[in-house]
């Protein structure tokens, strides 16, 4: 059986598009559709052979972006340019934008959490007499200004650079999800933070590249590792979540 990993942060189709319009920095008013589609459709393949949930919405998607990429192929006749003016990118621009909208919002509300993550507080007593023993935790969030779809993009560029000669055919059982998580987590106890590069050496093989990048999915999924990166086009690199860190 294959393994999969389910991941919240993986927010949809739109947030997908935006970041392909960010990444090929391309005007969100004037995207380039056939380039964005094309690319679209290499992440899902990605997303399918690391058996990552893909949903409906996904496949909604694609067939937008190729039913929007055929009406700006065709050729249409003058009298069809004056009667339908409408751009065929239209609705999905104004789907793109709103969603932007919510999203910066959205970042907007997760800042102020951020500034009060290490404020902690007595839950107030049913009783004010009642002796109250520690403190109620918050729960780890993920640092960092990445989303996982930087992440996939690390880890697009370094199966595109790994061997060729991958057979479809091995079976993952024999390479342990679950211990490579457990070097991952070793390496990160012993050096306090890792570079995204050194899990995936070019002389390792392909399956091996995609059980280390599924043991650090399901790492990042239960708050264990968090991840950052040094600058805007800079390394990625993992450090141990602060629950982890403690507890060790």
């Amino acid at each position: 059986m294959a393994y999969q990993v389910r991941l919240e942060h993986f927010e949809g189709p739109l947030d997908l598009l935006l970041f392909l319009i960010r990444e090929h920095e391309v005007d969100i008013y004037d995207i380039p559709i056939s380039l964005v589609t094309q690319q679209y459709l290499q992440y899902l393949e990605l997303l399918k052979l690391l058996d990552l949930e893909v949903g409906s919405e996904y496949l909604l998607m694609a067939a937008t972006l190729l039913r929007i990429k055929s009406k700006m192929l065709l050729p249409r006749r003058p009298e069809e340019e004056e009667e339908e003016g409408a751009d065929p990118r239209e609705e999905l621009v104004q789907r793109l934008l709103e969603y932007r909208q919510f999203k910066e919002a959205a970042g907007v509300l997760n800042e102020h959490q951020d500034r009060n993550a290490d404020v902690f507080y007595h839950p107030p007593a049913e009783h004010p007499d009642e002796d109250l023993n520690g403190v109620e935790t918050l729960d780890t969030r993920l640092a960092g200004n990445l989303n996982l779809w930087d992440l996939l993009q690390a880890f697009k560029f370094t199966l595109d650079r790994a061997k060729d000669d991958f057979d479809r055919t091995v079976e993952r059982e024999t390479l342990s999800i679950e211990d490579r998580m457990d070097d991952i987590l070793d390496h990160l106890k012993q050096r306090k933070n890792l570079f995204f590069s050194a899990l995936f050496q070019e002389d390792l093989s392909r399956p091996f590249l995609i059980i280390t990048f599924l043991a650090l999915l399901e790492l990042i999924r239960q708050n264990r590792v968090v991840f950052e990166q040094t600058d805007t086009l800079g390394e990625i690199w993992l450090t141990l979540s602060d629950s982890v860190g403690t507890s060790s």
